[in-house]
C-alpha cells in the first residue's frame, strides 16, 4: 500500500521527525511511503538514503506532476497534518488522496464549526494523544483513533553514560522549544529554589526554538518579568535570561542550543533527572518519551498528552515517573487560543518531586528502568503498524 505524507518530512521539528520515521517504518513494513514535501536541507546517511530510495523516487514523481498541475488527485491514501482547530493547510488542499486522512496534535480544544463539519467527512483522524481523541469525541466526532508517536530503540535505550558530565554535579535535563505551553518558566523558577538547596545541581536546557515569535506567549506567565533575549544567529540566550530573572550564576545553566535527534542519546545518557512541567502536550511529548526510553528518571505534569505516559505506571504495576498530579487552573481562553484542559504545575510541587528524586537515587533508578521497559513497546515500528491497521480499515 502506498501512503502519502502531506507535510514537510525531515525538518528539525516534531512533524519533521514524525514524517521521517513514518517513511522509514512504512518501507520496513513492506509499504511504500510517498513524501509529498521534503526538507530543503534533508541530510540522510548513505545507508538510510539507499533504504529510502523508493520513497525518494516517489517524491520526485510527485514533484514532476506538481510542475504540470496546480493540484493533484493521488490514487492512494494521503495523511494530512491538521492544525489547531482542525485547520487544513493550503498544501493539503492542493494534494488530495484516496482517501484523505487527518493527523492531529492540537493544543487548543476549540474547533470552529465549519472545520468540525469538514472533519466529520474524513474517514479517519489519527490523534497523537488520547486527550486529543477525547476532545474530538466530545465534539461529536466518531472517526478519531489514537495512534501515538514512537521512539527509535536503536538510538534511545538504556546504555552506559558517555562520561562527559562535570564531576560532582547533579544534571537536570529539560527540553522542548521555549514557549509558554512547554512550561520552561516553571522549570526555571523551581530550579532556582532547588539550586539554592543543592549548589551541585546543573540545569541542562535544550530549548532552541525555530519560531522566536512564540516566545511572546511567555508574557502570560506570572513567573517571569522579561522575555528571553535572542542573539544575531537566532539562538536564545538562556543563561542570560536565567541570571536576569532569578539571579542564577552562569555555571548553574548549560544550554545545549540546537540539537539533532541522533545526538540526543549521548547527551541524555549523562543526565540524572529530566523535568517536564508542560502546561499542554497535544501529543505524548516525544522528548519525554526518548528520555524515558533511555531509563532517565522523569517528572511529568499530569495533564493532556502526558496522561498516556503516566498511565504506564498502571500497566506495569510500578511507577514509571514522578507525576505532579496537582494541576492549577489556567485562564481558559486567551485571544484565539483555548486552554481548556491545560494545567499549571505549582512551582513548590515540582521542587518537591525534584527533591524526592535527588534524595532517593535508588528509587529514581527503579522508576527510570521501569520507564525504559514500558517504552520498549513504543517503538516507531510498533506505532506505525497501529497506524497502518487504521488506514487499511478505511481503504
Amino acid at each position: 500500500m502506498k501512503i502519502g505524507i502531506g507535510w514537510q518530512v525531515g525538518v528539525p521539528s516534531g512533524w519533521g521527525t514524525y514524517g521521517l520515521n513514518l517513511c522509514v517504518n512504512l518501507e520496513r513494513l513492506g509499504h511504500r511511503a510517498v513524501p509529498l514535501s521534503l526538507a530543503h536541507d534533508l541530510s540522510l546517511d548513505p545507508l538510510t538514503e539507499r533504504f529510502l530510495a523508493p520513497a525518494l523516487k516517489e517524491h520526485m514523481l510527485v514533484e514532476k506532476l506538481r510542475n504540470l498541475y496546480d493540484s493533484l488527485d493521488l490514487p492512494h491514501p494521503v495523511l494530512h497534518g491538521l492544525g489547531d482547530g482542525l485547520e487544513v493547510s493550503d498544501f493539503s488542499e492542493s494534494n488530495q488522496g484516496a482517501p484523505d486522512i487527518g493527523v492531529v496534535f492540537f493544543e487548543s480544544a476549540v474547533v470552529p464549526k465549519p472545520n468540525l463539519e469538514r472533519a466529520k467527512d474524513l474517514p479517519l483522524i489519527i490523534t497523537g494523544s488520547s486527550w486529543n481523541q477525547m476532545v474530538l469525541e466530545a465534539h461529536g466526532l466518531t472517526n478519531a483513533r489514537f495512534c501515538p508517536q514512537g521512539i527509535d530503540p536503536s538510538l534511545f535505550h538504556p546504555a552506559p553514560p558517555a562520561g562527559r558530565a562535570p564531576m560532582g554535579r547533579y544534571l537536570i535535563f529539560t527540553g522542548g522549544k521555549l514557549e509558554y505551553r512547554k512550561g520552561q518558566d516553571i522549570a526555571l523558577a523551581a530550579f532556582k529554589i532547588f539550586h539554592a538547596r543543592h549548589p551541585d545541581a546543573l540545569l541542562v536546557t535544550a530549548w532552541h526554538n525555530l519560531w522566536p515569535e512564540s516566545l511572546l506567549g511567555l508574557s502570560a506567565s506570572p513567573l517571569v518579568k522579561t522575555l528571553p533575549p535572542v542573539d544575531e544567529q537566532g539562538r536564545i540566550k538562556v543563561a542570560d535570561w536565567a541570571a536576569a530573572e532569578h539571579g542564577l550564576p552562569s555555571d548553574a545553566i548549560l544550554d545545549l542550543g540546537p540539537q539533532t535527534n541522533a545526538s540526543a542519546p549521548r547527551l541524555l545518557g549523562d543526565m540524572d533527572l529530566a523535568i517536564f512541567p508542560n502546561r499542554c502536550e497535544g501529543g505524548t511529548n516525544l522528548v519525554a518519551m526518548e528520555a524515558m526510553a533511555m531509563g532517565l528518571p522523569v517528572i511529568l505534569s499530569a495533564n493532556t498528552g502526558h496522561f498516556d505516559l503516566i498511565q504506564g505506571s498502571e500497566t506495569l504495576g510500578e511507577p514509571v515517573c514522578w507525576a505532579v498530579k496537582h494541576q492549577g487552573a489556567i485562564a481558559e481562553t486567551t485571544g484565539d487560543i483555548s486552554r481548556t484542559g491545560w494545567g499549571e504545575t505549582p512551582v513548590e510541587a515540582l521542587v518537591e518531586a525534584m527533591e524526592e528524586a535527588y534524595q532517593n537515587r535508588a528509587e529514581a533508578k527503579r522508576r527510570g528502568a521501569a520507564a525504559a521497559r514500558m517504552m520498549a513497546n513504543w517503538s516507531w515500528e510498533t506505532q506505525v503498524k497501529r497506524l497502518v491497521v487504521e488506514v487499511e480499515a478505511v481503504v
